[in-house]
C-alpha cells in the first residue's frame, strides 16, 4: 500500500456504532478535532438493538437530536407475561408498566439502531461537519510513554489502512444497503448509502493522537492492542440461544401490540413492537446454524399455539446467546479508552445494551474536550475508569441474575422474570446510575462531603431530576431539565428559597460576592482563552412570589451573559393553580433557605450545600480546573 502524509488529530474514535458515534458528537459539540473511523462501508440500516431508554432519550434531547427518532419509534409503555404448557391453555399472568412519570420525560421506546445512528450523525455534522470516515482499519499502535504526562502531546501513534473498494468488499458483513421502494428505505439514510471517496484509498496513514477511544465492538482490536484480557463467561456458557426476526407479520394473539413474554414448559418466546409496523420477536434455538427464519417462526409457533402467526416479509434476522465478559481495564494511561461492547458484553435480554453502550462515551467525551481544551488536568480521566468501570460491573452482575431466570431453552421463571424486569426499571431505564464518591462525587468517602440531607430528593452521583418549573420572567411552565443541554458546561443550581425575605435574599447577595472573588475559580479561567461562560453557568431558582419579587432584585452578577430570560424560575404557583410547579417538593428543599447544587456537563449531580457552602464549592471546582 502507498503511505499517506501523517496527520494530527487531537481525539481518534475507532469504531462508528452508538458508543463511537456519542463520543464523536461531544467532540463535535464541544469543537475538538476529532477523527472517527470505522472498517464498515456505510452505517447499519437493519436489526440490531432497538430499546431506547429513558436516560439515553434524554441524553439525545440534550443535544436537540432526539424528538424525530422519539416520534417515529414505537411506544413500550408496558409489558404482558403469559404462561401455560401443553396440558394448560395460555394466559396472560401479569402485566406491569415499564414507564412511570418519575422515571423520566421519555418512555422507552423501540427503533431500529440504524435510526439512532442516523440521529447520531446528522447531529455531528450539525454541530461541526464531523463525519465517518469509512473502509478505514486499524493496524498497529504505539505509545510514546516519555510523552504520556503531558496532555498537549500527540504521544500516540496510530496507524491505519485507508481501504480499497475491492478490499472493502472482501471484508465488509453481507447488509443489503436499502434502495428506494424497499419496505425500510428512508430518504433521510441517502447521505448515509455509501462511503465517500477521500483519494486515499488503498494507502497507509500514521496519525499523530492525543487521545484514542475504542468503540469497536466485542471483538475489539483496540482492547487486543493494548493487551488487555476480557474476562468472564467462556464461549459455551450460554443460557440457552435465542433466534431474533424483525418482520412484517399478523397474529390472533391478543397482546401483539404490546411488548411480551410467553412461557410454555420451560420455553419461552417473546414479542417486541417497532417503527412502521415492524415486529420483533425472539425464540429459542438448538444451536447458531438453526437459527434461520424457518427455524425461529417454527419454534415461537410451537410455543404460542394455540394462536397463530403468519409472517408476510422478513427484515432482518440474528442470534443471541448470554456471553457476559468485561474487560480487564477501561484504559491505559488515561490516554486510550474502551468503551460500548469494547469494554462490556451480556445478554440483550433487558434490552439496555446499547443504552449503557452510549452512556460510557457520554461520560467520557466532555472530559476528554475539558483536557483537550486546557480547562482540566489529565487527572480527571481516571473518573472514567471508576465511574463506568463500576457500571459495567453492575450491567453484567444484572444480566446474570436476569438470565439465571430468563432462560430461553428450559426452566424459564415467570415470576422471577417479571418481577426482576419491574424492580430494575430504575436501573435499565438508566435513570438510577449513581457514581460514587471521585473527583467528581462530593459524597462520603471523599475529602469534600455533600450534605444530602438538604435535597434528599436529589441524589450525588445520580442525574438531576427533572420537574416543571416556571419561567420567572412570564410565567410559562417549562421543563427544568431542558436547560441542562449537553454543551460542556458546569451549571450550579441556585435554590435561592424565598428570597421575597430581605435576610434569605441577603444570603443570596453573599454567594454572589463570594463567586466574584479575584481568588474563586472563575476569575482563574477568565485569565486564560476560555471564559468563564463557557465553563460554567447559574441557573436560579426561587419559591417567592414573582408579585414580590423581581429579577432586577437578584445579584446581576450571578449571572455572566447578562441574559436572564432562561436563567431565573420560580416554583410558586399560587396565582396559577392549575401549573403543575412542585420543584421544591419533589427535591425535598427547603422553600424557605433553599441550597446549592453543582451539576456536572453530563447532568450528573457533584455536589449539595448550604448558600453558605459557596467555598467549600468553589474548592471542588478548583481541583478540577487548570
Amino acid at each position: 500500500m502507498a503511505v499517506a502524509q501523517a496527520s494530527t488529530a487531537d481525539v481518534v474514535i475507532i469504531g462508528a456504532g452508538p458508543s463511537g458515534l456519542m463520543a464523536a458528537l461531544w467532540m463535535a459539540r464541544c469543537g475538538v478535532k476529532a477523527r472517527i473511523i470505522d472498517a464498515r462501508a456505510t452505517k447499519v440500516f437493519r436489526g440490531h438493538a432497538d430499546g431506547m431508554q429513558t436516560g439515553t432519550l434524554d441524553i439525545l434531547d440534550s443535544f436537540g437530536i432526539a424528538d424525530d427518532l422519539y416520534k417515529n419509534a414505537a411506544p413500550a409503555v408496558e409489558m404482558t407475561f403469559w404462561a401455560g404448557s401443553k396440558g394448560t391453555p395460555l394466559k396472560r399472568v401479569a402485566r406491569f408498566p415499564k414507564w412511570y412519570p418519575e422515571l423520566g420525560k421519555h418512555h422507552l421506546v423501540h427503533t431500529s439502531q440504524g435510526n439512532t445512528e442516523r440521529a447520531l450523525l446528522d447531529g455531528m455534522k450539525a454541530f461541526d461537519g464531523l463525519e465517518v470516515e469509512r473502509g478505514v482499519v486499524a493496524v498497529a499502535l504505539d505509545i510514546d510513554e516519555r510523552a504520556i504526562h503531558d496532555p498537549q502531546a500527540h504521544a500516540i501513534k496510530l496507524t491505519v489502512q485507508h481501504l480499497t473498494d475491492e478490499d472493502l468488499a472482501a471484508s465488509s458483513t453481507k447488509q443489503t444497503i436499502p434502495q428506494p421502494g424497499d419496505f425500510n428505505y428512508n430518504p433521510a439514510d441517502e447521505p448515509y448509502l455509501k462511503r465517500k471517496v477521500t483519494g486515499k484509498e488503498g494507502s497507509t496513514e500514521i496519525i499523530n493522537a492525543r487521545f484514542v477511544i475504542g468503540a469497536d465492538g466485542s471483538r475489539s482490536w483496540t482492547r487486543n492492542a493494548l493487551g488487555f484480557d476480557f474476562v468472564g463467561d467462556d464461549d459455551n456458557a450460554d443460557e440457552g440461544l435465542g433466534g431474533i426476526l424483525d418482520c412484517i407479520a399478523t397474529s390472533n394473539f391478543p397482546d401483539i401490540h404490546i411488548q411480551s413474554v410467553i412461557s410454555k414448559d420451560g420455553r419461552a418466546a417473546g414479542f417486541v413492537p417497532r417503527e412502521n409496523g415492524l415486529l420483533r420477536f425472539a425464540a429459542p434455538v438448538a444451536n447458531r446454524s438453526e437459527a434461520t427464519p424457518e427455524k425461529i417462526i417454527q419454534s415461537l409457533k410451537e410455543i404460542i399455539s394455540p394462536y397463530e402467526i403468519n409472517v408476510s416479509h422478513i427484515d432482518w434476522c440474528g442470534v443471541f446467546g448470554s456471553r457476559r465478559r468485561v474487560s480487564s481495564h477501561a484504559s491505559l494511561y488515561s490516554r486510550i479508552f474502551l468503551a460500548g461492547d469494547a469494554l462490556h458484553i451480556h445478554s440483550p435480554r433487558a434490552g439496555i445494551g446499547m443504552n449503557f453502550s452510549i452512556q460510557d462515551t457520554y461520560n467520557l467525551g466532555w472530559k476528554i474536550a475539558h483536557v483537550v481544551k486546557g480547562i482540566s488536568p489529565l487527572d480527571i480521566l481516571r473518573t472514567y475508569d471508576e465511574e463506568r468501570g463500576l457500571t459495567a460491573k453492575q450491567l453484567v452482575a444484572y444480566d446474570k441474575e436476569l438470565s439465571e431466570q430468563a432462560r430461553l431453552g428450559a426452566n424459564f421463571s415467570v415470576n422471577g422474570t417479571r418481577q426482576g424486569l419491574q424492580d430494575s426499571l430504575p436501573f435499565t431505564s438508566t435513570t438510577a446510575i449513581e457514581y460514587e464518591a471521585g473527583l467528581l462525587v462530593a459524597k462520603e468517602g471523599g475529602s469534600i462531603v455533600s450534605k444530602q440531607h438538604l435535597a434528599p430528593g436529589i441524589l450525588v452521583g445520580r442525574r438531576l431530576p427533572s420537574h416543571t418549573v416556571e419561567r420567572h420572567a412570564n410565567g410559562e411552565p417549562v421543563d427544568f431539565g431542558k436547560f441542562f443541554p449537553s454543551d460542556g458546561r458546569y451549571r450550579l443550581v441556585v435554590f435561592a428559597g424565598n428570597i421575597s425575605r430581605p435576610e434569605q435574599l441577603h444570603r443570596v447577595k453573599h454567594l454572589s460576592r463570594v463567586l466574584e472573588l479575584p481568588e474563586i475559580f472563575l476569575q482563574r479561567v477568565d485569565k486564560r482563552d476560555i471564559t468563564p461562560r463557557s465553563v460554567f453557568e447559574t441557573l436560579l431558582l426561587h419559591s417567592a412570589s414573582r408579585d414580590e419579587v423581581e429579577i432586577a432584585d437578584i445579584p446581576p452578577s450571578l449571572f455572566k451573559d447578562g441574559n436572564t430570560f432562561n436563567k431565573v424560575f420560580v416554583d410558586n404557583n399560587q396565582s396559577r393553580t392549575w401549573t403543575l410547579s412542585e420543584a421544591y417538593s419533589k427535591y425535598g428543599v427547603s422553600r424557605d433557605r433553599g441550597c446549592l447544587v453543582l451539576v456536572r456537563p453530563d447532568r450528573h449531580v457533584m455536589y449539595i450545600g448550604d448558600l453558605e457552602d459557596v467555598t467549600e464549592m468553589t474548592k471542588l471546582m478548583a481541583s478540577i480546573l487548570l
